[in-house]
C-alpha cells in the first residue's frame, strides 16, 4: 500500500538524492496533465474544459505538452520552467518528469539543490554531478528580497554546464514571478503543461492504494463528481482518504456483523452493513464536516458539557488511550469554566458510555476510532467555529495537555517521559495541521510560549522546534510557516517566539532556505535580550557555512555594530561568533577562511573590507579593559593575531583593522586602546600560554603602529583635553610596559 501523504509531507535532503522509493511513489500515482479550454458560461463566468476524447481518455498523446516537455528533457543540459502557482502539483510534476526519464535510464538519480542566500543563482553552484536531474524552486518574492531579474538569462549559460555534465534541470516558480525573470530566457524554456483532471488524480491515488479497490463507481458518481471538479490536487488527496476510510469502514463493518455474535447485535440496533450509496452520503457529508450532523448531536437534551470536551479531546489527541483521553477531557472542562468532573468515583459516565457516546468505538490497542470519516476534524471545526469566545482557552488548554499529568497518573496512563513526548508529538502535529489548514498561527504559538516556559532544556521545546522545522522545509505548509516566521521575528519582548524563529534558522530551514533565514535573522536583531542575543549569535555561526550568504550575513552584521542601538548586544556577539571561531580544518577565523569556496562562483568569493571590519572591531573592543579569560574579544585578538603570525598574507590587513578600531578621538578612542593592548599582552604570555618570541615581535609592531598614530594626532592642530590627556597617559603606559623597545622606535613610544 502507498501512503496518500508521503508524496506531501516527505522532507527532501538538499544533500542526498531523492530516494528511489519517493521516485517510485510519483511513477506509479501522477496523473498526467491534460490540455484544457477557458470557456465563457452562461453566466459569464470561466470554467476550463478539459480534453475528454477516447484516445485521450485511455493515454496521452505523444505530443502533449506534458510528453513534449518529457520529449525535451531526455537532451543532455535540458532546462525546463514550470511556472505554476504553489497547491497546484508543480513539485510532483518536476519529480514525475524525472521519474520516467529515471525509469528510461536517462538519468541515475534525482537532486533538489538550494537556491541560496543572495539575489543571483551562479551557474557554479550546479553540483558536478553527471547524469543527474536538478530540482531548483525560487524563493518567493518578499518585501525585502527578490531573485534578480537577470535570472532568466542565465539559464543560457547553465545549459551549457548542464551539457557537458549529461544533466537536466527543472525550475519550479509562479507565473507572476516567472513574467518578472524571463527576459533573455531559452525560447520554449517554460511550456503551459495543461491541468491534471480531479478525477485523474484521484483514481491514479486510489488503485496505487488499494487495488480492487472499485474505482470506476466511485469517480463516475456525480456526486462525487460534482464536489471533485473544482478540487486543487492537494484538495483531491484529502478527498481520497475520505473515501478510502469509509469504504474501509463499511467492509470491516460487514465482516464484522457476519463474524461475531456482538457484531451481529450491533446491526439488529443499527440497521445493515453501509450501502455504496450511503457510503456516498457519508463522504459528501465529512467533506462539509459533517455540520448537520454535529449539530444535531450538540442540542441533543441529553448531551453535557463533559459529552462535548470528551469528544473534542478525543479529536485531539487521536491515537492517546481512551484513559488519558477521558482524563484530560475532565480538565478541558475545568479549564473552559465548568465544574469538576469527579472521574475518580462512579458519578460521572465512565469510558464506555463517553465512547458510544461521541459514536467512536475502542480499539484492541485501547485508542478510539470515530464510525464516520473526518469526525475528529469535524467536530474540531465545529468546536472553532460554535465556540469563538472559548478558543484561546481551548489553545491554552492544548498547549499544557504534555505538561499536566496529575489526572493521568491517577488512572495508571500516559506518564513516563515517552509517553509525555509522544503525546506532544501528536499536539504538536495537530496544531501545525491547523494552523496551515487555516492560516492561523495561535495553537503553535500557544506551543511554543507554554513549552519554552517549561524549560528549553527539557524535551518538550526540541519537539516544538523540530515540528516548527519540519513544516517549513514541506511543500504542503513551507509558504505559511515561512510567513508566520517572519511575523514572528519581529515581535520584540516576545522571548520564546524569537527564540523559536533562532532555533528553526539554525536547523534545516536554515540550510535550505538561507536567504529566507537571513532576513528573519535580521527582525530579531532589535531585542535586547540575552538569550535572544546568544541564539542570533549561533545562527550567524550557522548561516556562514554558505558562501552564498557570507556578503549579505555581514552587511547585516556590519550594520548591527554601527548601530548605537544594537553594538553592545546583538553586533557585538554575532561578530564574536565570526571573529572569535576558527574553521575546524584550516584553523582561521570564519571571517579569513576561504574553504568551500574552490568551485564557487565570483560573485560567492566574499572577503569584508577594512572599514566594514573597523566597525565591527571597535564593537567587540568595546567590551573593555579586563582580566584575560574567557571573554569573547580576547579569543578574537588571539585568534586574529596567530592568523597575522603564521598567515603572512593576512598580517597587513589584521593589522591595519586593529590599527583603525582603535583610533577613535575622545574618550573612547584611550578604552579602545587599553583593550587592545591588554589583549595583545595576554596574547604572548599568559594563563596556559608560555612567552614566544614571536609573538613578541608581532605585539611590538602592532604597538608602534598604535604610537605612531597616537603621535601624528598629538601633532594634529585643534586636538582636544580628552585627546591629550588620553595621549599623555598612554604613552606613559607604553613607556612603563615597553622598556625593551629598540630605540629606533622609542622616539614613537613617548
Amino acid at each position: 500500500m502507498i501512503g496518500t501523504k508521503y508524496v506531501f509531507e516527505q522532507s527532501l535532503d538538499y544533500d542526498a538524492p531523492v530516494s528511489s522509493e519517493y521516485l517510485n511513489v510519483i511513477y506509479e500515482v501522477y496523473a498526467e496533465p491534460r490540455a484544457v479550454s477557458l470557456d465563457r458560461t452562461r453566466d459569464g463566468s470561466h470554467e476550463l474544459t478539459y480534453n475528454t476524447s477516447e484516445r485521450d481518455s485511455q493515454q496521452q498523446s505523444p505530443l502533449s505538452p506534458f510528453n513534449e516537455a518529457l520529449e525535451s528533457l531526455r537532451a543532455p543540459g535540458a532546462v525546463l520552467v514550470l511556472a505554476r502557482p504553489p497547491g497546484t502539483g508543480r513539485s510532483i510534476t518536476a519529480y514525475a518528469l524525472y521519474a520516467r526519464l529515471l525509469h528510461a535510464k536517462f538519468i541515475d538519480e534525482v537532486r533538489p539543490i538550494p537556491f541560496g542566500g543572495s539575489q543571483h543563482f551562479p551557474v557554479k553552484r550546479l553540483p558536478r554531478e553527471q547524469r543527474c536531474g536538478y530540482v531548483l524552486e525560487l524563493p518567493a518574492d518578499e518585501d525585502e528580497f527578490q531573485v534578480h531579474e537577470t535570472f532568466g538569462a542565465s539559464l543560457v549559460r547553465a545549459q551549457h554546464v548542464l551539457e557537458k555534465r549529461d544533466s537536466r534541470l527543472i525550475v519550479l516558480t509562479t507565473p507572476e514571478q516567472w513574467r518578472r525573470l524571463s527576459q533573455g530566457a531559452p525560447p520554449g524554456v517554460a511550456p503551459d503543461l495543461g491541468v491534471a483532471r480531479p478525477t485523474d488524480i484521484a483514481a491514479r491515488w486510489l488503485r496505487a492504494q488499494e487495488p480492487g479497490f472499485p474505482v470506476d463507481s466511485w469517480v463516475t458518481n456525480s456526486q462525487i463528481l460534482e464536489l471533485l471538479s473544482s478540487q486543487s490536487p492537494t484538495d483531491v488527496l484529502s478527498f481520497v482518504d475520505l473515501i478510502l476510510e469509509e469504504h474501509r469502514r463499511a467492509l470491516q463493518e460487514g465482516a464484522a456483523a457476519e463474524s461475531t455474535l456482538e457484531s451481529r447485535k450491533h446491526r439488529t440496533q443499527e440497521g445493515p452493513p453501509t450501502s455504496f450509496e450511503q457510503q456516498v452520503a457519508n463522504v459528501v457529508a465529512a467533506r462539509s464536516n459533517w455540520e448537520e450532523d454535529l449539530y444535531k448531536w450538540h442540542v441533543d437534551e441529553s448531551r453535557t458539557e463533559f459529552h462535548r470536551n470528551f469528544l473534542l479531546t478525543a479529536s485531539v489527541l487521536r491515537g492517546d488511550s481512551v484513559g488519558h483521553v477521558y482524563a484530560k477531557a475532565a480538565d478541558l472542562t475545568e479549564e473552559l469554566g465548568g465544574e469538576a468532573v469527579p472521574i475518580s468515583g462512579q458519578q460521572a459516565p465512565g469510558v464506555i458510555a463517553m465512547t458510544r457516546a461521541v459514536n467512536a468505538r475502542r480499539n484492541s490497542d485501547g485508542t478510539l476510532k470515530f464510525d464516520q470519516p473526518h469526525w475528529d476534524d469535524a467536530a474540531l471545526e465545529y468546536f472553532w467555529n460554535d465556540r469563538p469566545l472559548a478558543r484561546t482557552k481551548f489553545l491554552r488548554w492544548l498547549a499544557r495537555a504534555p505538561l499536566d499529568e496529575a489526572k493521568a497518573k491517577e488512572a495508571l496512563e500516559s506518564a513516563n517521559r515517552d509517553d509525555r513526548r509522544a503525546l506532544a508529538v501528536r499536539i504538536g502535529e495537530f496544531a501545525v495541521r491547523w494552523a496551515v489548514r487555516h492560516r492561523r498561527q495561535e495553537p503553535l504559538e500557544e506551543i511554543v510560549k507554554a513549552w519554552h516556559e517549561h524549560g528549553i532544556d527539557k524535551e518538550l521545546w526540541p519537539i516544538a522546534i523540530a515540528l516548527l522545522d519540519r513544516a517549513a522545509v514541506q511543500d504542503v505548509s513551507a509558504r505559511y510557516i515561512h510567513t508566520m516566521l517572519l511575523g514572528w521575528a519581529g515581535r520584540k519582548g516576545e522571548v520564546s517566539i524569537q527564540l523559536a524563529v533562532l532555533a528553526v534558522c539554525t536547523g534545516e530551514f536554515g540550510r535550505n532556505h538561507t536567504g529566507k533565514a537571513l532576513r528573519r535573522l535580521r527582525h530579531t536583531a532589535g531585542s535586547g535580550n540575552p538569550d535572544v542575543a546568544k541564539a542570533l549569535r549561533d545562527a550567524v555561526q550557522v548561516l556562514w557555512s554558505d558562501p552564498s550568504v557570507r556578503r549579505t550575513l555581514f552587511e547585516y552584521v556590519a550594520e548591527w555594530c554601527g548601530d548605537q542601538k544594537t553594538r553592545d548586544t546583538v553586533g557585538r556577539r554575532t561578530f564574536a561568533a565570526l571573529a572569535a571561531s576558527a574553521h575546524p580544518k584550516s584553523g582561521l577565523p570564519l571571517l579569513f577562511d576561504d574553504t568551500g569556496l574552490e568551485e564557487a562562483e565570483a560573485e560567492d568569493s566574499f572577503q569584508p573590507s577594512v572599514a566594514a571590519l573597523v566597525t565591527c572591531w571597535r564593537a567587540l573592543l568595546s567590551q573593555g579593559p579586563g582580566p584575560l579569560g574567557e571573554r569573547e574579544v580576547d579569543a578574537a585578538v588571539f585568534l586574529w593575531l596567530d592568523a597575522a603570525l603564521h598567515r603572512p598574507q593576512l598580517k597587513s590587513v589584521v593589522l591595519e583593522t586593529l590599527r583603525q578600531a582603535v583610533a577613535v578621538r575622545g574618550l573612547e578612542g584611550p578604552n579602545l586602546r587599553e583593550t587592545l593592548r591588554g589583549c595583545a599582552h595576554g596574547w604572548v604570555q599568559g594563563q596556559g600560554r608560555s612567552f614566544s618570541q614571536d609573538r613578541e615581535e608581532l605585539r611590538r609592531e602592532l604597538s608602534v603602529l598604535l604610537d605612531s598614530d597616537l603621535l601624528a594626532r598629538k601633532r594634529q592642530p585643534g586636538q582636544g583635553g580628552a585627546d591629550r590627556e588620553a595621549l599623555a597617559r598612554n604613552s606613559q603606559e607604553v613607556v612603563q610596559d615597553e622598556p625593551a623597545l629598540p630605540r629606533s622606535t622609542g622616539a614613537n613610544a613617548t
